[in-house]
């Protein structure tokens, strides 16, 4: 375009030249084309589908184009995020928290994340439906010389060093007569000393490395009453709303434990320092006070003298023979009064998402109660149809062959 203005200019300056002159009428109608170039060359730079309009248009599309792609890109993120980690434990969250102190594991990616804070209780649910709430056992301790007496672990595989320490930080809940050691394969199906301590070292081990453990969230349930001594040894349950799975030896209870392993882990009873570590871990979340765990447990547990209403599951007046609904008005639990409840029958009897951890039954463990005229086999927790002389972290026992209503048992995963 701007070439024609110039080679217009050109011949009129030579006509001129030539001429020696310009008519009227050539100054016109020269006027006349540089309007009308000027005009087209306008309209091709402003109008419609002229060149800066359409510059604009395509930094418009530029521009939208970026934007729909970081929103894709957001969109396709928050979907990651949805299914590998954020939201609520109820919207598909698979992360867990971690401190320099506690590293909480999934065994398996399918697990789901229930309760996600440490300060309340991480709880976990496995593919099979049962649920575990996270025991914090600071890694710190095994460094801090008011446990370790001067000298900390060398490795994880440090066993004996490990277990002291453990028993140092969690000593006011240990009781003397009672000892994480093997007694006889009727007590807990341990061949010898010798499996009894590899299976005890593989849970010092995994304790030390990850900081603690779990166990399970509710007693062991089931979700077929056994209300007799022979009755069928199902797999068990921990899930609210279950019969507590009593009429089971300690050897019985250690084998149905078993069956609850996932994602490579080890379920297992408790051994002795697990249950104690569980009361410090209590204590030391602030979920109970040392009195309320060692010397009086009645006012968060099923124990003789509470009293206390619930609104869901069921309950026992016949020591477990026959349960009922509690119906829509709910049921009273009155003073003076045994009465086994399904599991999980009311936040009262809880602390830190763990639940009848205090009476309702009795709970195996791996101890070994030496000190006991009627057996090795040792359970802890207290009992629904006893007062509460017999609070969370109190030591008592059987003999190996005892299996009756007020005796159930508690698994753990490491």
């Amino acid at each position: 375009m701007v070439n024609n203005i110039k080679n217009v200019q050109k011949r009129m300056k030579e006509k001129i030249k030539t001429n020696k002159g310009i008519t009227l009428i050539a100054l016109v109608i020269t006027i006349i084309v540089l309007l009308i170039l000027a005009g087209v060359s306008i309209a091709m730079l402003t109008g419609e589908n002229g060149i800066l309009t359409q510059a604009q248009n395509a930094k418009n599309r530029t521009a939208e184009a970026e934007a729909q792609e970081r929103a894709d890109l957001e969109e396709q993120n928050a979907l990651i995020e949805n299914l590998v980690g954020g939201g609520t434990g109820s919207e598909g969250n698979l992360t867990l928290p971690s401190t320099p102190d506690t590293t909480p594991f999934l065994p398996t990616d399918d697990c789901e994340v229930i309760e996600d804070d440490l300060s309340e209780g991480v709880v976990i649910k496995d593919s099979n439906g049962n649920e575990w709430v996270w025991i914090e056992v600071p890694k710190s301790i095994y460094t801090n010389t008011e446990y370790n007496g001067g000298t900390a672990p060398t490795s994880s595989e440090d066993y004996e060093k490990i277990e002291s320490v453990m028993q140092e930080y969690a000593k006011y809940y240990r009781e003397s007569g009672h000892e994480d050691t093997w007694y006889s394969e009727e007590q807990h199906g341990f061949a010898s000393a010798t499996d009894y301590n590899n299976h005890k070292n593989s849970m010092l081990k995994s304790v030390y490395e990850n900081g603690g453990f779990y166990i399970g969230r509710y007693e062991a349930g089931t979700e077929t009453l056994r209300n007799v001594e022979d009755a069928p040894l199902t797999t068990p349950v921990i899930k609210k709303g279950a019969y507590p799975y009593n009429y089971v030896t300690c050897k019985q209870a250690q084998e149905r434990s078993g069956l609850l392993a996932t994602g490579g882990r080890t379920s297992s009873l408790m051994f002795g320092i697990q249950w104690d570590l569980v009361m410090k871990h209590i204590e030391t979340k602030q979920g109970k006070t040392q009195d309320e765990l060692k010397t009086k447990s009645t006012d968060w547990g099923n124990y003789y003298d509470a009293t206390f209403n619930i609104t869901t599951g069921k309950y026992s007046e016949d020591r477990g023979a026959t349960f009922e609904d509690v119906g829509e008005e709910g049921y009273q639990k009155t003073e003076n009064a045994g009465v086994i409840l399904t599991t999980g029958a009311t936040t009262r009897n809880s602390t830190l998402n763990i639940y009848d951890l205090a009476g309702n039954v009795w709970e195996w463990t791996l101890e070994q109660y030496t000190s006991y005229s009627y057996g090795p086999c040792a359970v802890r927790g207290g009992v629904y149809y006893d007062y509460d002389h017999y609070p969370a972290s109190y030591h008592y026992g059987n003999s190996t062959t005892y299996s009756y209503d007020d005796y159930g048992f508690r698994p753990a995963l490491w």
